[in-house]
């Protein structure tokens, strides 16, 4: 956007500085022509009314602000659809492939939206580029997705705005929702599923992958609340995800935040990574099939935050899935995804704002995927836009019984199709979310993703389908559902009917057939792994018991299992991967409950790697505790013995109440939602207590103090809870007693959830006579916007099993003391837990004479592609039947090819075995071009390989450098002199000679401030990683410069003495309007000096030539609580220079309020001088 907005800029200087010479040149021609704008006032250019085109919306914001955010919709908007199929029609006679024919086409339809949007939005441009230099507008952002721009200006400009004959509306920016998913009644906690969930089950995907069909090669796309990108069912899924480097993934053309322009993934509210498991979501070893699609890679965009998604940030990231964006807002249409997935919308009715956008996506061949709403309680016709467009497939959920949700809404659309489309699985749908764990949500969000991920199967099966194909498989093969309300097919409620993966693919009759093999090296495995356990201090008779284990090999682990001691006999069980990677990860082995009994629980590790070299631990042994039964008291003075918290959101704490009842019920200590202030307004967290085995005869009881301040807003009713619940088998839980209103008003509705002091609880547990339980106490948040206030939770003291129960005579009056102030301490989540399972793996002996890569493989005539397992370097892909050419490559070895028949219905092998690439060297010298001495310390580096360490010439100013055989760019750089770069190709086993010149930078010293010298004030953030920036001009005449250093001015005496850590980083100035684009270098460390003079940071070393305005940073790398970081001193006397801008949560924003002053910062130059040419005077 950024890129495309500073072309048309350049564009527009183009038009104006050619009009400015017409109306010199030819003066009478300029005033002859009566439809100039120049020529007259922009509000008399034609008598339209305004009223005609201003949402009325717009009128009322502006009575209570002086600018606003406005949208200007433009009539012309690009045929992409005539693009696309004439595009298409070239491409088939050019008898193109259907990669470069997919490529092709959405290179035209982005080509053609940017060329309308270009060539309409001109004079417009032009304009509020004047009124932005008056003052009269703030910002301007324009779209080609919808040919749009976004404007933040006066009445004033608006009202001139909407007299532009090519301006069709003016909208509001308003605020969309993501189809907010409905409380399920019964939370849980089990995240030990080792089978598939009952949505993924029910749509039929187990059948498509038995077919070899999993979603592999294609990728799908998110528009939501952003995604957890390292959860261990999504990692790997990432197409930014690198597997021969896990934990440095490629964000970039992966990810887009349009809220906080983060550079990195997350998802604060959770729904996002629900969606994407459910597209695509599984564990690498296995577990936890969450995803309809597992094979499918995902990017995602993230434009909702807890308010909402703004309409600019929508179309900000419907244009960023049409063609992902580079730093430099270049657009790519050839990494733009295969279908996306919508669980968003407005309202119902006829809203043809996104409308373009849906359509532009499927010219481009990108299948777009909308939940119908939730809307269903209002009655009929209630299908929100986008989701109601003819060109947006929407979905409507169902439950367990195939019968439709309760809240899944109803048609009819406006347009006079069925709508919904389909229909998905929608209640109680288990996913993951933040924090690496699952939970169940229901809606028509939880529906869309299902059909997503069957879109992934379809286009798997045959990558030449169109959109059109797509919907009539789906819509077609859909098994119909009626019930007392629709009584025929399709309908309004369920549309066509519920989507089978299976019974779609079926219809393609394609002939499929599937490509296996494996890539590798030849080479041998001669290290032993390594791990590292922590042996638990005790653990409880006759309850599952995880343990984990940290292994690391040098080329894959293969297998790691336990072998622990049962009576007298030996048992194994294999562990499975939790988190990390084939060559560094943890594993979690289960032993059943039946094999832990009282005494000393004894165990080992054993380990073996892709070559069978094989290790085991020493034996740990373990005390055996038994479960508490009556007669426990626990007044948690003293760290309590096997309780733990875990769960979404946390905050579960133990230790001295700062906050709630101000004090425990006895002694000093509690459990706590967060001990000094509010709990987490979305949360659930669970306090759970070490198991408990119920006496066969008599009554039992728990019985415990509680304190609870919770919020008793929502919708009809509080949505904030607390309960106890209770387990057999910790896989189910069931609610015992909850948190209950304390006020009512006099028609029942609750007023308050408090306790207002200390009560007695208790809680009968008679019912489980004979059984071991497992209690946990489960507290529940969920911000709705209708939580006016903070509250401080639920506190909980004193608990004790017993055989009475309390009585009147009993119970305890609340009882109140003074607050103390000790610290508390946090108690860490538990592990997830995984099935037991108690399979032995048998280790070959022999070692393989080859080692594994992680390489590409495709087909080059379809683009099909597919990566090889690092690990072990299988592969395999499912594909059309036919003959094609089958190419791996992988980094540092020679690609290779080798001719396939994939026969129908069956299967063929291809295995590769890489050669290694061989290396060269390049070796030459470098000097100086004037004197011809040698350079020292010049950097030689290859810019097309980063693996290659750059090197440094020696004191005769010769160099060396060995890398791949191949051809590259060899860049030099020295201090003082201009880089150069040299094309150079490198032999096997050859040196290739390079001698260099270099010629002097010729430039004089300068500094750009914007201070007087004298501070007033200082200034820190409270969190880490947030900056401030000085933009800086380049001297007048001056059009390249080196940028030699950085002063700041420091405070190391506030907020703590003596700190004087902080970063630098330098930014062009390529973002919207010149805001900060892309970061050109750093971040750098630095040390403030302590004497209170400036701070000179060198930066001669890095190689910054700057040839127009630049952002010179202060970074604050940590948060202002570890008490370690100085501050920024600001002039605030001198004149304010309007240059600082905060970089804060990843989001620049420009800072216009003089209070601040100017930040000191200064750049240190050296301004770029032409060489004297002396000429020989002629005779």
């Amino acid at each position: 956007m950024r890129n495309s907005i500073s072309r048309l800029n350049f564009a527009l200087s183009l038009l104006v500085s050619i009009i400015l010479f017409i109306s010199l040149v030819l003066p009478n021609i300029a005033v002859a022509q009566g439809d100039s704008i120049e020529s007259k006032p922009i509000s008399a250019i034609k008598n339209i009314s305004i009223e005609n085109k201003v949402d009325s919306k717009l009128i009322k914001q502006f009575k209570d602000q002086d600018q606003i955010t406005f949208i200007l919709k433009f009539k012309e908007q690009a045929d992409t659809n005539r693009v696309a199929k004439e595009t298409a029609e070239k491409a088939k006679k050019q008898k193109l492939t259907e990669v470069n024919t997919k490529l092709q086409v959405r290179s035209a339809v982005v080509s053609s939206l940017r060329n309308t949007a270009l060539e309409t939005q001109t004079e417009v441009m032009e304009y509020l580029e004047e009124a932005k230099q008056k003052g009269e507008v703030k910002s301007v952002q324009s779209f080609y997705v919808v040919n749009a721009i976004a404007v933040t200006a006066t009445k004033a400009v608006m009202d001139k705005l909407a007299a532009f004959p090519e301006v069709e509306k003016i909208l509001p920016n308003e605020t969309r929702q993501i189809i907010t998913p409905i409380q399920p009644k019964v939370k849980t906690t089990n995240i030990n599923s080792s089978t598939v969930e009952w949505g993924v089950e029910r749509v039929g995907a187990p059948q498509v992958w038995d077919m070899g069909i999993d979603g592999a090669g294609i990728v799908v796309a998110s528009i939501d609340t952003g995604v957890q990108w390292e959860h261990p069912a999504l990692k790997e899924k990432y197409r930014g995800y690198n597997p021969a480097n896990p934990n440095q993934p490629d964000h970039q053309l992966n990810w887009f935040d349009a809220v906080a322009g983060r550079e990195t993934p997350y998802d604060d509210l959770k729904h996002g990574t629900h969606t994407v498991g459910t597209m695509v979501g599984s564990e690498p070893d296995g577990s936890n099939q969450i995803g309809v699609a597992p094979g499918a890679k995902w990017i995602a965009v993230k434009a909702f935050s807890d308010s909402g998604g703004m309409d600019v940030d929508l179309l900000e990231a419907g244009e960023w899935i049409l063609a992902p964006k580079d730093a430099e807002g270049n657009p790519h249409p050839e990494l733009a995804p295969d279908v996306v997935n919508n669980s968003w919308g407005g309202g119902p009715g006829l809203n043809e704002w996104y409308r373009p956008m849906v359509q532009n996506w499927r010219a481009a061949n990108i299948f777009p995927v909308f939940a119908a709403g939730n809307d269903g309680f209002r009655g009929d016709g209630w299908i929100a836009s986008p989701a109601n467009y003819p060109e947006s497939l929407s979905v409507a959920a169902t439950d367990h019984d195939n019968a439709l949700a309760w809240f899944s809404s109803r048609g009819p659309g406006p347009y006079g199709e069925t709508k919904p489309d389909v229909s998905a699985p929608g209640f109680n749908i288990r996913s993951s979310i933040p924090t690496n764990d699952y939970e169940l949500m229901s809606g028509t969000s939880m529906a869309t993703p299902h059909i997503t991920g069957v879109v992934a199967l379809l286009k798997q099966a045959n990558a030449s389908l169109t959109n059109d194909q797509i919907e009539e498989i789906l819509t077609s093969t859909a098994i119909p559902l009626t019930d007392s309300e629709f009584s025929s097919s399709p309908n309004f409620g369920y549309g066509h009917g519920f989507v089978n993966a299976y019974n779609a693919i079926k219809t393609l009759n394609n002939g499929n057939g599937m490509v296996k093999g494996i890539v590798v090296h030849d080479g041998k495995d001669k290290t032993n792994p390594t791990y590292q356990h922590t042996s638990p201090d005790f653990v409880y008779d006759q309850v599952v018991l995880p343990l984990t284990v940290e292994v690391q090999d040098n080329i894959s682990v293969e297998t790691v299992e336990i072998q622990y001691l049962a009576g007298q006999q030996w048992k194994t069980v294999k562990a499975a991967r939790t988190a990390g990677d084939f060559r560094n990860g943890t594993y979690q082995a289960v032993v059943p409950g039946e094999d832990v009994k009282k005494g000393t629980f004894t165990y080992k590790w054993k380990m073996a790697d892709y070559g069978q070299n094989q290790v085991t631990s020493p034996e740990f042994n373990v005390e055996v505790k038994p479960a508490i039964t009556i007669g426990y008291f626990q007044d948690l003075e003293a760290v309590p013995e096997g309780w733990y918290s875990e769960g979404w959101n946390n905050d579960w704490e133990w230790g001295s109440p700062a906050a709630g009842p101000g004090q425990a019920y006895s002694g000093q200590k509690v459990y706590g939602t967060n001990l000094e202030g509010p709990h987490a307004p979305t949360a659930d967290s669970y306090l759970n207590m070490p198991p408990i085995d119920i006496p066969e005869n008599g009554n039992s009881y728990l019985q415990y103090k509680q304190w609870y301040d919770i919020s008793p807003d929502g919708v009809g009713g509080s949505t904030d809870y607390g309960a106890v619940l209770v387990s057999t088998d910790r896989q189910n839980w069931e609610i015992l007693t909850k948190t209950e209103a304390t006020k009512f008003a006099e028609n029942g509705v609750p007023l308050e959830y408090s306790t207002n002091g200390w009560v007695d609880a208790e809680v009968n547990l008679s019912a489980y006579a004979g059984k071991r339980i497992y209690i946990s106490f489960f507290m529940f948040t969920l911000q709705t916007g209708f939580d006016f206030e903070p509250h401080d939770g639920w506190y909980l003291d004193d608990f004790s099993l017993t055989d009475k129960a309390i009585t009147e005579d009993t119970k305890q009056d609340i009882f109140k003391k003074n607050t103390t102030n000790e610290i508390h301490i946090k108690k860490n989540s538990k592990n997830s837990v995984l099935a037991p399972n108690a399979t032995s793996v048998q280790n070959t002996t022999s070692q393989p004479n080859v080692l594994p890569i992680g390489a590409q493989v495709t087909l080059l005539d379809s683009g099909y592609s597919v990566t090889a397992n690092p690990a072990d370097g299988r592969f395999s892909m499912t594909h059309k039947a036919g003959e094609f050419k089958l190419r791996a490559e992988a980094y540092g070895f020679h690609s290779k090819d080798q001719a396939v028949s994939i026969p129908k219905d069956g299967i063929v092998e291809a295995n590769f075995n890489l050669q290694p690439l061989g290396k060269g060297t390049v070796e030459g010298v470098v000097k100086d071009q004037a004197t011809g001495k040698p350079i020292s310390d010049a950097i030689i580096s290859l810019v097309e390989d980063a693996a290659i360490t750059p090197v440094k010439t020696d004191s005769k100013g010769k160099f060396t450098l060995k890398a791949y055989e191949g051809t590259y760019t060899l860049h030099v750089f020295k201090n003082n002199y201009v880089y150069n770069d040299y094309s150079i190709t490198l032999q096997s086993n050859k040196k290739t000679k390079q001698n260099i010149e270099l010629k002097r930078f010729l430039g004089t010293p300068g500094e750009i401030g914007y201070d007087d010298g004298t501070s007033e004030n200082s200034w820190i953030w409270n969190g880490a990683k947030n900056g401030f920036a000085i933009r800086m001009s380049l001297e007048e005449g001056v059009t390249k410069s080196w940028l030699t250093g950085g002063l700041f001015k420091v405070n190391t005496e506030w907020p703590k003495p003596g700190s004087t850590r902080f970063q630098v980083a330098v930014y062009d100035s390529t973002g919207v309007n010149g805001a900060p684009g892309k970061r050109i270098a750093g971040p750098f460390e630095a040390a403030a000096r302590t004497d209170g003079e400036w701070t000179h940071v060198d930066l001669t070393d890095k190689n910054i030539f700057v040839t127009g305005d630049f952002y010179l940073v202060y970074v604050q790398p940590e948060a202002a609580a570890t008490g370690t970081m100085p501050s920024l001193e600001s002039d605030q006397n001198s004149p304010f220079h309007d240059r600082n801008w905060w970089l804060y949560n990843g989001t620049w924003q420009h800072v216009t309020t003089p209070e601040y002053g100017n930040m000191m910062i200064r750049a240190v130059m050296n301004n770029e001088i032409s060489a004297t040419v002396i000429k020989t005077p002629s005779r």
